[in-house]
């Protein structure tokens, strides 16, 4: 059965990243597991046009996996960098990817593929900027399924594809999974706390805001320049 929804949603998925502007996509990339995944390019930045799934760093060795809430603690008292599935089911890395704390993000082993970095504070600030600032953006950036009911159409044009991944507290707890797309900023704000944009299925903003680096957010990348 759990085999049956993971191939649905990659179904699904293929479906939406088809289904909308195909000029705008670049080409495809390969992370050090072989995962595939679409790119975009958008205003002279190109972006994957899907989360991060990886479990291993650019070097080859194993990001941790932390499935229960003692792990996912442990791993923030350490400062060790961790990766899990929203409520650790894994058919919906398929679509998802994997939700990572900050470390995983700041390790200096590389969380992105070769050529390709975490985007920084200024990055997602430029991507904004091209659909008219943090006020519209998102109903450009979201993908055009996936998310539930909107105040705003989604027009899903750019092919960026955002999806509402959710989130995993420091506590170890799930939430908002359908209604929210958090991303990572490789920016820190101040001591354990970073950068990250968020998108709501209730409107059209990228938010802007500072979240604990404990958490566990999506991860979308962009191409060196």
């Amino acid at each position: 059965m759990k085999h049956a929804y993971a191939v649905l949603l990659a179904l699904c998925m293929m479906f939406i990243m088809h289904g909308t502007d195909k000029a705008a996509y670049a080409y495809t990339i390969t992370d050090v597991d072989g995962n595939v995944y679409k790119t975009v390019a958008i205003n002279g930045q190109v972006w994957m046009a899907q989360n991060l799934n990886v479990s291993h760093y650019r070097n080859g060795d194993p990001i941790r996996h932390a499935v229960t809430p003692a792990e996912w603690a442990d791993a923030a008292r350490k400062r060790e960098g961790a990766w899990c599935y929203y409520r650790n089911r894994s058919g919906d890395g398929v679509v998802y990817g994997k939700l990572y704390n900050w470390y995983a993000v700041n390790d200096p082993r590389g969380l992105a593929p070769k050529g390709w970095k975490i985007p920084s504070d200024k990055d997602w600030e430029s991507l904004a900027l091209n659909f008219g600032g943090k006020l519209f953006a998102a109903a450009n950036l979201k993908a055009a399924s996936f998310w539930q009911s909107s105040d705003r159409p989604v027009t899903g044009r750019t092919g960026f594809c955002a999806l509402p991944g959710g989130y995993r507290r420091n506590d170890g707890r799930f939430f908002y999974k359908g209604m929210n797309g958090l991303f990572w900023t490789s920016s820190m704000f101040v001591k354990g706390y970073a950068w990250f944009r968020n998108m709501s299925c209730r409107n059209a903003f990228l938010f802007r805001n500072d979240t604990c680096m404990e958490n566990g957010l999506s991860v979308r990348c962009v191409k060196e320049s």
